[in-house]
């Protein structure tokens, strides 16, 4: 089976050290095309690998969404990986196996290693559970996540309301729940996700508390203007939709 085209999509706000250190491991052990997508850094210079600079800062969302539009000029690509400066790769190359689930499987639609048990994240189910092998899940944050480029095409991609990156990952998630796809874990461990880590070196503007607040308010409004009063349960919702492969 041939080895399908990646674009690995990396975020960089002000965070340049750590910024450099992903695109470093990415162009050195995985079989990707780099796009970082620097979303406006004033406090120090953007990463040396940055190929796109925006000069206002437009949050998460809209950096991805920049990022994809870039790689879609230069190639028709099979899976675009969403990565966030809060992650580090701690394991060995995970691409490759990433690829390979999703190439053997036209359900998979998303797949995401396994964080280190000592990852600083609300998301308890992405930590490594198992030795080896994969894990279906009902969700997964775009920490390092891998979606197939068709699928999160056909989806129109993430909503741009989202501002704050809070609620692309739940709202593509149901969107594969409900269509009968699937999303899973590759195991062992091969991420350490460092929640707040831009608010620790002081580089974001605001502390962690107001950046938070920030962004359930801004998920709030939009997921109730597009989905009502009940969009919480619509999101976690996960009856009858597990498939075992």
């Amino acid at each position: 089976m041939r080895y399908q085209p990646v674009a690995a999509i990396i975020v960089n706000y002000n965070m340049p050290e750590r910024t450099d250190k992903l695109a470093e491991h990415i162009l050195r052990n995985e079989p990707a095309d780099l796009y970082v997508i620097d979303n406006g850094s004033d406090l120090v210079p953007p990463s040396e690998y940055t190929n796109v600079f925006i000069k206002k800062n437009v949050q998460t969302t809209r950096g991805f969404i920049r990022g994809v539009k870039e790689a879609n000029l230069k190639a028709d690509y099979f899976a675009y990986w969403f990565i966030i400066t809060s992650a580090a790769f701690t394991g060995e190359p995970c691409l490759k196996k990433m690829v390979n689930h999703m190439e053997r499987h036209s359900h998979v639609v998303a797949v995401h290693p396994a964080l280190t048990a000592h990852s600083t994240t609300s998301w308890e189910h992405m930590k490594q559970i198992f030795p080896t092998g994969y894990r279906q899940t009902w969700m997964v944050d775009n920490i390092a996540a891998l979606w197939r480029a068709d699928f999160y095409n056909s989806h129109g991609g993430f909503d741009p309301k989202f501002e704050y990156g809070w609620g692309i990952d739940l709202e593509m998630c149901m969107f594969a729940r409900k269509e009968g796809k699937t999303i899973w874990i590759l195991e062992p461990a091969a991420v350490t996700k460092i929640t707040d880590i831009g608010y620790i070196m002081d580089r974001m503007g605001m502390t962690a508390e107001e950046r938070k607040e920030l962004a359930r308010n801004n998920m709030r409004s939009v997921m109730e203007e597009k989905y009502g009063a009940g969009w919480e349960k619509l999101m976690y919702d996960t009856k009858g939709l597990w498939k075992n492969d």
